[in-house]
């Protein structure tokens, strides 16, 4: 089984051209225990983080099929909680065909809110949207880097925008942004194809993190600029592939 790696995820090839893609991210010290950092009530922190593992798959143009969620914690409340944000950010995302399970920690009382979830998803090799930089592509954000008291609690997440560019002739990847920094999404987004990321000179910081992927790279042709920026005229043009 050649199993690789593209950015966050995992990919196997299976039968024929199938492949499975699996994304991962985990949270701890947000929540309501005493041991927690950030406040933040477990559905809620559940929702965003079953956002991020929802977004890179829908990203590399795989169709999420299970979620699988690790609880470092009792059952009652927090692992009740944490299935109910994930089945929240579900119906934000309008994904309704979908396995969920997941295990809790029932042995020892715990005093800090923890927990991972794991998206796995399906495609064909021609529906991957990996390794497709060139020369000249032109490298646009759409959102803003957020994390911890800045993030918007009401926000939808880029599903509607994902549907919307993944079938755009042009549009070579999405990358969702998250706690490593735009810089480094963009340059790993280069390098894969041996070419580098050149920034422009903006006012967004390249370097913050994102939590829990509050924006999104969107890697297009040279010659759909004009429209991608159309559709979405808050986005921002940050760079190129050379």
């Amino acid at each position: 089984m050649n199993a690789f790696t593209r950015r966050d995820l995992t990919i196997i090839p299976v039968a024929g051209d199938n492949h499975i893609v699996i994304a991962c991210d985990s949270c701890g010290a947000i929540g309501i225990k005493d041991g927690d950092v950030f406040r933040l009530s477990p559905r809620c922190t559940a929702k965003f983080t079953a956002r991020v593992v929802l977004t890179e798959i829908l990203c590399s143009g795989a169709k999420p099929v299970s979620i699988t969620n690790g609880v470092a914690g009792e059952m009652c409340p927090t692992g009740e909680e944490t299935i109910l944000g994930i089945r929240d950010e579900l119906d934000n995302a309008g994904i309704t065909d979908i396995t969920l399970t997941g295990s809790t920690e029932e042995n020892f009382v715990t005093s800090m809110t923890a927990f991972a979830i794991t998206a796995i998803g399906t495609a064909k090799e021609n529906e991957l949207k990996f390794g497709r930089a060139s020369r000249g592509d032109k490298l646009i954000l759409f959102g803003s880097p957020r994390v911890g008291e800045e993030v918007d609690l009401d926000s939808t997440g880029f599903y509607s925008q994902i549907r919307q560019l993944l079938p755009l002739q042009g549009v070579r990847e999405l990358v969702p942004v998250g706690s490593k920094g735009i810089a480094y999404e963009a340059r790993s987004l280069a390098e894969l194809c041996e070419l580098t990321f050149k920034p422009y000179r903006t006012k967004i910081d390249y370097i913050k993190s994102a939590g829990p992927a509050t924006c999104l790279l969107i890697l297009c042709t040279d010659s759909l600029v004009d429209k991608v920026l159309s559709i979405y005229p808050e986005s921002i043009v940050i760079g190129e592939v050379e």
